[in-house]
């Protein structure tokens, strides 16, 4: 399995429009790693391009990171920051798959899209806890405590495991943590570095989930202007057993 980073920053992106803060300033003057684009992954699986979610920026992450094939797109749920790209698809010259869960296709046809989202991509509905078979790879998606509708997914293909927790609060089901349970990749949103935040992980407590479920590796994305600049979370993750800090462009395999 092949997975590439497009974009890891959080809602606001690095750096944020109209922020002089000191993260933010080093990206507008140094750039590199220290920029973010908003997050999304896509994942090659045999024979299927999974796209996970489609910020407002995901042209641009497109182009830039030459994508040219996608078959699908799985949506985590329906804020801005990861559906607002949605509308780029109706220039897509292929057809496309959204995995959605019903809420929150509702939700987008309701707040968003009204009749023109089946011109996007056909819904291709799931149900937590269901697993969604392809031709050498499936699927799990599960439900995540956020403050919208909200799922992440493990992936399974040939004999390995990659969960994603998509933009879930530190606090999750006794089925989550059994899924999570020695994966070989777990990749964690942690917009914010040190605890408290009501609603997402902070970096610190996904390197406990890490340690908690025995995962053998964990990557860090999603990260907004108030967690640290990439190369001090590059550094400080360094010191810990099989963490990665993801930087835009970052390609993995599993």
């Amino acid at each position: 399995m092949q997975i590439k980073f497009l974009g890891t920053g959080s809602a606001e992106g690095i750096p944020a429009i109209n922020c002089d803060c000191p993260h933010c300033s080093r990206a507008r003057r140094e750039g590199g790693k220290l920029v973010r684009g908003r997050n999304a992954i896509l994942f090659s699986l045999p024979g299927y391009q999974l796209l996970l979610d489609t910020p407002p920026d995901i042209r641009e992450s497109l182009v830039k990171n030459k994508v040219r094939r996608l078959d699908g797109i799985f949506l985590t749920h329906p804020h801005h920051d990861h559906s607002g790209g949605l509308e780029e698809f109706l220039y897509w010259k292929a057809e496309l798959d959204l995995f959605a869960e019903t809420t929150v296709y509702k939700a987008l046809r309701r707040e968003e899209w009204g009749d023109r989202l089946p011109e996007v991509a056909f819904h291709c509905a799931f149900h937590p806890g269901m697993a969604v078979r392809f031709d050498g790879f499936f699927f799990t998606p599960f439900a995540v405590y956020h403050t919208a509708p909200c799922f992440g997914l493990t992936l399974y293909e040939s004999g390995h495991k990659v969960v994603y927790t998509s933009d879930s609060s530190n606090r999750f089901s006794n089925y989550a943590y059994c899924l999570m349970e020695e994966a070989d990749l777990l990749i964690v949103n942690t917009p914010r570095f040190f605890p408290p935040h009501e609603d997402h992980i902070t970096s610190t407590e996904a390197v406990e989930l890490k340690d908690r479920v025995r995962a053998r590796r964990l990557i860090l994305t999603h990260c907004n202007h108030h967690n640290k600049p990439h190369d001090e979370l590059e550094e400080w993750a360094r010191g810990l057993d099989e963490v990665t800090a993801a930087y835009d462009g970052l390609e993995v395999e599993v």
